[in-house]
């Protein structure tokens, strides 16, 4: 994949090249170097342009694909954990906070007893053609609630919805031997840093995540 991305790279330069090659009738100098490095120049702002603004366009994303996840998401989290007394634990809400780029995804899960950071993330397309979000983490409960959970790590993956409202839903597991199903279905563009002003914002709208549409 890196090859490919350099063989790209090289091609579109040389192509940028011979355009302002062509409009500055310069083809026959002996010392074209200044156009080369214009074509390198232009090529290296469109890449940035591209790797941080344009991809989020949805004339582009209809051929890339990619859906658009940045901002905060709402929702819960379902756990296996079962109480002393034999009770289930009921559903935690929950907010999940994605930076996304071109070709990089941070992932950061908020509850009220604890903060979960992505140590890596990825997106990932399905050979059914749906999109997958997976990434590792790590779990750092809040001190109050240090009695009852520790600092942990684990993997989560979402599958994310292909019309209004499916969100994102899928699962997680971690070292303590715990696991449960995540759901989130209400998205804001604002970076929320904590539970409390996520679940307590009114700027949340049903999810649009999808590709073409998202934005």
């Amino acid at each position: 994949m890196k090859d490919i991305r350099q063989q790209v790279t090289v091609g579109i330069v040389c192509l940028v090249w011979l355009v302002l090659a062509l409009l500055t009738d310069d083809t026959l100098s002996p010392t074209p170097l200044r156009l080369f490095s214009a074509a390198g120049t232009t090529v290296t702002i469109l890449a940035l342009a591209y790797e941080r603004y344009l991809w989020r366009w949805k004339l582009v994303r209809r051929f890339t694909g990619s859906p658009l996840l940045q901002g905060t998401w709402r929702g819960e989290v379902t756990t296996s954990i079962i109480r002393e007394d034999g009770t289930p634990v009921p559903s935690i809400p929950a907010a999940l906070h994605v930076v996304q780029s071109a070709s990089r995804v941070s992932v950061s899960l908020f509850t009220e007893d604890s903060v979960s950071t992505s140590t890596h993330a990825s997106l990932l397309r399905g050979d059914d053609g749906r999109w997958c979000l997976r990434w590792q983490f790590t779990n750092q409960p809040r001190p109050v609630a240090r009695q009852r959970s520790q600092r942990h790590r684990g993997v989560a993956e979402v599958w994310i919805g292909a019309v209004p409202g499916e969100g994102l839903c899928g699962e997680y597991f971690t070292d303590r031997r715990t696991y449960g199903e995540v759901s989130f279905v209400e998205w804001s563009p604002q970076r929320y840093g904590s539970a409390s002003s996520a679940l307590a914002a009114s700027d949340f709208a049903p999810a649009r995540p999808y590709a073409g549409a998202a934005g």
